[in-house]
């Protein structure tokens, strides 16, 4: 649980910041605190050698005067200053670390938070850096419990308005010729002057075509931008005047990129238009971000703002709430209350961007002669596909001075218990998606990523991989003969250095100690990553069908004799499908049971309302296991619905007719936006057969081959190798199955 809340806490001697304000240790919320800060000193801080504790509100309380040794003594003060916390005020982070930077015996700070502290980051992050300078000291700070219930944490606080105060005419030739070509910094602009074409020429006496030579010393050989190769002569005093001016250039340009990674402009951009148009995402699939975007728009009302002409707010999830009807001015009133209205907003539903682009159409005023800029403040892929959006997009932008600019923030992967989205997408394929939503719309795209980029948590992209890490020639392990001793012996230093064996190979680990246990935390973490992902997808329906990924599908139940032991866990687990993934993210069904027959329980694909969903529900509980598997019938019918997208086969055993049969079959009827995902429920190891079918049928059909064991617990698996860590002979990843695996590193 704590590991889970906190995260992995390192370090011998650790110094803890523990918010108390008002905010975080309120009514309804300091009981939960506490209770998680007992459970971070009785699973991570009991093993630390040294302890040391402060609580900070307006003012800080140290629990004592310097770090103590942690013993059962300390562990018990500790405990009992936990459970007399009480709410102290503001939060004043700075003067809290400026209190723990004192303390000289910590190797390791922890920042545990709340609430939103009374300094801006850049001035407390700024002190931290300069005190820290040339230390060994890590700082991991936590934001503890970013719920609902944080959006009062500023309420009370009004906006800090920036004044952006511009020249009335400010030319565009500034900014033209602040470039490196207009300044004549090209290196082929310096070099030209004394760059020089070899030379040919015909030479009567000697009858023939002679080219020009020099001394090596004289001149040096540049290949040009043609391809050509001339000869240069490098006048030192002029190289030293064109590195001091290509300098200042680089430092202009590095304040620049500095002036836009910062504050608002990090996360939007900055704002081009006079008149701006905010479209906030504010779907379930962000109700666990709520703190993070709030303080997006917080800065971007603070910093923005005041010097645009109109701007207005739409939030959007399902359904969309509107700040004005019209664009109003950025006066201080209307940009205070629209910060009072950005914190009222409820989180909930999908995302309906169609909807929240007409209504800021709606917003917009024809007969304005200015450009009216929309920016899509978003996490994740809309409801709508691409090329309907696209389409709409493109129309709208072509005719009206109105472009739509797309800022992709991303916190992290959701959680176990973070809400799924709709539409789920890896980084890439939504960066890609929105990108071209961008581009459709005239506008710009912008990247945030609060989680390492949307790092990947592959070993290879994280440079964990071992080989390579022993791959270089320091890595290598000798052994030569010794013709005394008739035999091979190591070099005399190979028993200091760690070894391992790769390939057959020995090769010495060149690391050093804190090298690692870098390494070691790093991979450690990265397979929590990946069990937590495992964990997710073996749990409630997914576990026996997978996800599920179109909006029209089809699933075939094989109730053959075979599947009567069976039919009642398989009742039980499709009801939760019908319920968790169906009719949660409304997709079209139908079911088809199939033995000796085939009986379908629709004519055709139904949309997954409440009453549709209970009717399917009592539809399955009176199914009988009976018969024999007519598989390629099932199929058959299934591919008679024209809309279908996605068929979802589960049996658990051979087709009656022949596997080729059916594979061929498939094959003729194959369409490109229908897929076949095969599940194969109990089929026991000695039936290769069936196995080896499932897989090939899934893999021509486009779809994905899932492998469900019935009586095995992968999510129990998953959550002990999460508990109790992780050894060299678990065997238990055998139990999870193998497309889980590729679904999650791919």
């Amino acid at each position: 649980f704590a590991r889970q809340m906190f995260g992995l806490v390192t370090g011998s001697r650790v110094g803890v910041l523990v918010d108390a304000s008002d905010a975080n240790c309120g009514v309804g919320r300091r009981q939960d605190f506490q209770k998680a800060l007992l459970c971070l000193l009785d699973e991570q801080l009991s093993y630390r050698k040294q302890l040391y504790l402060v609580s900070f509100g307006t003012s800080v309380s140290p629990l004592w005067e310097n770090a103590r040794d942690v013993n059962i003594r300390t562990l018990g003060e500790a405990r009992q200053w936990v459970q007399e916390l009480e709410p102290s005020g503001g939060c004043n982070l700075l003067r809290a670390m400026k209190h723990l930077l004192q303390v000289k015996e910590l190797n390791s700070l922890l920042i545990v938070l709340g609430s939103c502290p009374d300094q801006t980051s850049e001035i407390w992050v700024d002190y931290f850096e300069q005190c820290a300078l040339g230390k060994p000291l890590p700082l991991h700070t936590i934001a503890y419990d970013c719920s609902s219930y944080l959006t009062q944490v500023c309420e009370g606080n009004p906006l800090r308005i920036i004044i952006i105060i511009f020249r009335s005419h400010f030319p565009i030739s500034i900014i033209r010729g602040g470039s490196v070509a207009a300044k004549k910094l090209s290196l082929y602009q310096v070099l030209a002057p004394n760059a020089f074409s070899p030379q040919e020429a015909f030479i009567p006496i000697l009858r023939k075509t002679v080219s020009s030579t020099l001394h090596q010393r004289a001149m040096m050989q540049f290949e040009w931008h043609d391809g050509s190769v001339k000869n240069v002569h490098v006048d030192p005093a002029l190289l030293y005047r064109y590195q001091k001016q290509l300098g200042q250039a680089v430092r202009t340009f590095e304040h620049r990129v500095d002036w836009l990674s910062t504050d608002s402009r990090k996360i939007w951009g900055t704002l081009c238009e006079k008149r701006v148009v905010l479209l906030v995402d504010i779907s379930v699939s962000n109700s666990m971000h709520i703190a993070h975007i709030q303080h997006a728009v917080r800065l971007i009302l603070e910093q923005q703002m005041t010097n645009k002409h109109r701007f207005n707010l739409i939030a959007f999830g399902s359904d969309v709430e509107q700040y004005q009807p019209q664009l109003v001015s950025p006066t201080p009133d209307h940009l205070q209350d629209a910060w009072r209205w950005v914190l009222g907003l409820q989180y909930g539903g999908s995302r309906n961007l169609m909807a929240a682009f007409k209504r800021a159409i709606e917003c917009e005023v024809p007969e304005v002669q200015e450009p009216c800029g929309v920016y899509l403040f978003t996490s994740g892929l809309p409801d709508q596909e691409k090329d309907v959006l696209g389409a709409y997009v493109a129309e709208v932008t072509s005719g009206h001075d109105l472009p739509l600019h797309v800022c992709l923030f991303q916190i992290g992967d959701f959680g176990l218990d973070s809400p799924v989205p709709v539409r789920y997408a890896s980084p890439s394929e939504t960066a890609s998606e929105l990108r071209s939503l961008a581009r459709w719309g005239r506008g710009r795209f912008h990247w945030l990523g609060t989680d390492r980029g949307w790092a990947k948590y592959g070993v290879r992209k994280l440079k964990l991989d071992l080989h390579k890490l022993l791959s270089g020639p320091d890595c290598v392990h000798q052994k030569k003969r010794v013709p005394n001793l008739h035999k091979h012996v190591s070099a005399k230093y190979c028993t200091v250095f760690p070894s391992v064996e790769v390939n057959g190979l020995v090769r010495h680990l060149q690391l050093q100690p804190h090298e690692l246990e870098m390494y070691i935390e790093q991979v450690e973490r990265v397979l929590r990553r990946y069990v937590q992902r495992m964990q997710w997808l073996l749990s409630g329906s997914r576990r026996f069908f997978g996800t599920i990924l179109e909006k029209k599908i089809c699933l075939l139940l094989d109730t053959s004799g075979s599947m009567d032991p069976f039919l009642e866990e398989l009742k039980k687990e499709l009801t939760s499908l019908i319920w968790e993934q169906l009719r949660k993210y409304s997709v079209s069904f139908n079911l088809l049971c199939f033995s000796g027959s085939v009986e379908a329980w629709q004519d055709g694909l139904v949309e997954a309302t409440d009453e549709t969903c209970q009717d399917a529900v009592q539809w399955v509980a009176k199914v009988i296991a009976q018969g024999t598997t007519c598989t390629l019938q099932a199929l058959k019918k299934a591919f008679q619905y024209p809309d279908v997208q996605g068929i979802y086969l589960l049996t658990d055993g051979k087709p009656d007719t022949s596997c080729s049969l059916i594979l061929k079959e498939m094959q003729q009827m194959k369409r490109k936006v229908t897929r076949i995902h095969t599940i194969s429920f109990n089929c026991l190891d000695r039936y290769v057969t069936a196995n080896d079918f499932l897989k090939k049928l899934a893999a021509h059909m486009g779809g994905r081959y899932h492998r469900c064991h019935g009586a095995t617990d992968g999510h129990l698996v998953a959550h002990k190798m999460l508990t109790e860590g992780f050894s060299d002979e678990d065997v238990s990843c055998s139990l999870f199955p193998n497309q889980i695996l590729l679904n999650y590193l791919f």
